[in-house]
C-alpha cells in the first residue's frame, strides 16, 4: 500500500458515532479518529460502513426502510436470534405508512430476501461474505488488518489514500476516491507472508491458494521468536 505520512485528523466521538458511542476500543482504533478500513455489511452501521443501498441506486425512503430494519432486528421482542427478519405487520407497527409494494421493490434489488412466509431480511446478512465480493478494504494508513484465515478472505487494500475527510462525508469519498475507480486490491500471498512476519527471502508455495492456506493456518514468526526466547530464559 502507499505510504501516508499525514497525521490522522481528531473528531469529536459524537460526530463519529452519534448517541452511541463504544464505552472503548481496540488499540488500533481510536475514538476520536475516522475508521483506517471499510466495512461491507447491511447488519452493521457506522461512519466506515458501506450498505448495499449505497452502492445500489435507491431513494430516500427505500433507504429509511433499510436503516429501519437495521436498527430493530436485533430487538427480542422479532426474536431470540441475534438479528431477525420482519413481517409486513412489524414493518408497518414501525413504518406506519408503509405498503407492501416498497417490500417487494427492494426484494426486486436484491436488497432484501422473503425468508420465510411474510418476513424479510437483508439479502447480505452475513458479514463475512460482506457485498458484492468485498467484506472490507483497508486504507493505507491503517496499522492493522484483521485476522488472516486459512480459506481466505475478502479484505481488500486501498491502493490510493484519502485526504481531507470529514465524518459526515467519509463514505461518499471513499466510493467516488476508491471503490467505483477500483483503486484496491485483494491480499496476495506475498501480503499474507509480510503480515505474519515471515523474512522476505522465505519461498512462497507457487499456488497463491496454497500459499494463503498455509499462512492462514501459520503462527507468526515474532509470536513464535517471542515464546522461544521465554522458555530459553527459563532454562
Amino acid at each position: 500500500m502507499p505510504a501516508c505520512s499525514e497525521p490522522k485528523l481528531k473528531f469529536s466521538p459524537r460526530s463519529l458515532f452519534g448517541d452511541k458511542i463504544p464505552a472503548s476500543r481496540g488499540r488500533f482504533q481510536k475514538i476520536d479518529e475516522l475508521n483506517d478500513f471499510f466495512l461491507f455489511s447491511d447488519v452493521r452501521d457506522g461512519h466506515s460502513t458501506i450498505h448495499s443501498w449505497d452502492l445500489i441506486p435507491t431513494s430516500d425512503r427505500a433507504k429509511f426502510i433499510c436503516m429501519t430494519l437495521l436498527r430493530n432486528h436485533r430487538k427480542k421482542k422479532y426474536g431470540p436470534k441475534d438479528g431477525n427478519p420482519l413481517s409486513l405487520e412489524n414493518f408497518q407497527g414501525l413504518i406506519p405508512d408503509l405498503v407492501d409494494a416498497e417490500i417487494t421493490a427492494l426484494v426486486q434489488r436484491e436488497i432484501l430476501r422473503e425468508v420465510t412466509a411474510d418476513r424479510f431480511d437483508f439479502e447480505n446478512s452475513k458479514i463475512s461474505t460482506g457485498i458484492q465480493g468485498v467484506s472490507r478494504t483497508f486504507l493505507p494508513t491503517a496499522e492493522a488488518i484483521g485476522t488472516l484465515t486459512a480459506s481466505g478472505t475478502r479484505d481488500f487494500v486501498a491502493t490510493a489514500a484519502l485526504r481531507g475527510c470529514e465524518p459526515n462525508t467519509y463514505k461518499q469519498q471513499f466510493l467516488a476516491e476508491i471503490y467505483y475507480p477500483g483503486q484496491f486490491r485483494s491480499l496476495t500471498a506475498q501480503d499474507y507472508a509480510k503480515l505474519q512476519g515471515f523474512p522476505e527471502n522465505f519461498i512462497l508455495h507457487p499456488n497463491s491458494s496454497i500459499a494463503k492456506k498455509q499462512f492462514g493456518n501459520a503462527v507468526s514468526v515474532p509470536v513464535i521468536a517471542a515464546i522461544a526466547q521465554s522458555i530459553l530464559q527459563c532454562l
